[in-house]
């Protein structure tokens, strides 16, 4: 794929834009700070195609690439000592992957997008971002807890402005946002597995387009491979007694998963698969 397609496909949004610029104001910026600052780091042209709308491209590769992973307890890295074996699909991702890339998994267990930023693991990753870095956004499962103020966000509203968010910081940094549906949970209506996710996915792939960052759709993914499993033989690819955390076995193939969707969005990082 072209570095011209792919630029195409990275617009970035206006909405986006203005979250940012609002955020780099409250901070003392002036708009053509901002703009500059996040050009610099190779994050933003400052004129579209047609002139209008600044146009996001992927960074040429570093030489030490690191793959950041904002997320919950479906990507996070586990204890060898969990109670269920617990293993998430970002804790397995490093061996996909040679030399020049460094996996930097900080999702963590029951977090939203919200509690996410509230608890300060945001800012600590955002810290650690350099120009170059990718950054995978993967949020909904604890989103949806309707009875957890803590947690809850509304997949119309407040969850699309934390993804935003995410989107916007991970750029004005130099890094390059993916955003990612949430894995489906093992629940099945006969062969079919039932979407329990609500309009979350919907709202992932909204915030996507509207912010022109890539999207890794592992909700279909992930129903696509345990639909192909059926009921039974899809068990063992969870923890035990356990149908929404990953096991040791079904780990590797959700993170295999992901790096189909790297592929298949052309993003330079391809480059650095393992064969």
């Amino acid at each position: 794929m072209s570095r011209s397609r792919i630029a195409g496909r990275t617009a970035l949004g206006a909405g986006a834009l203005g979250f940012a610029l609002l955020c780099a104001v409250a901070c003392g910026r002036t708009k053509a700070e901002w703009l500059a600052e996040i050009a610099e780091a190779g994050a933003v042209s400052t004129s579209g195609p047609d002139g209008g709308t600044p146009t996001y491209e992927p960074p040429p590769l570093t030489a030490n690439v690191v793959l950041h992973i904002a997320g919950d307890s479906t990507a996070a890295i586990f204890p060898p000592t969990d109670a269920t074996m617990r293993v998430g699909w970002g804790a397995v991702l490093q061996p996909l992957f040679t030399d020049g890339v460094r996996v930097d998994d900080a999702a963590r267990s029951g977090r939203s997008s919200k509690s996410f930023v509230d608890e300060g693991l945001w800012a600590a990753l955002k810290a650690q971002i350099q120009p170059g870095d990718y950054v995978f956004i993967q949020f909904a499962h604890n989103d949806e807890k309707s009875d957890d103020p803590a947690r809850y966000t509304d997949p119309a509203t407040t969850f699309r402005d934390y993804l935003r968010m995410y989107v916007a910081d991970s750029r004005a940094v130099g890094g390059f946002p993916v955003l990612l549906t949430p894995i489906c949970r093992r629940q099945f209506s006969g062969s079919m597995i039932v979407n329990t996710h609500g309009a979350y996915p919907a709202a992932v792939a909204a915030v996507a387009a509207e912010t022109g960052a890539p999207l890794i759709d592992m909700t279909e993914k992930t129903r696509v491979l345990l639909e192909s499993l059926g009921p039974v033989d899809s068990i063992p690819l969870f923890a035990t007694g356990d149908n929404t955390h990953l096991s040791a076995t079904g780990a590797p193939m959700v993170a295999r998963l992901a790096v189909d969707g790297i592929r298949e969005l052309g993003l330079p990082i391809v480059a650095r698969l393992a064969p």
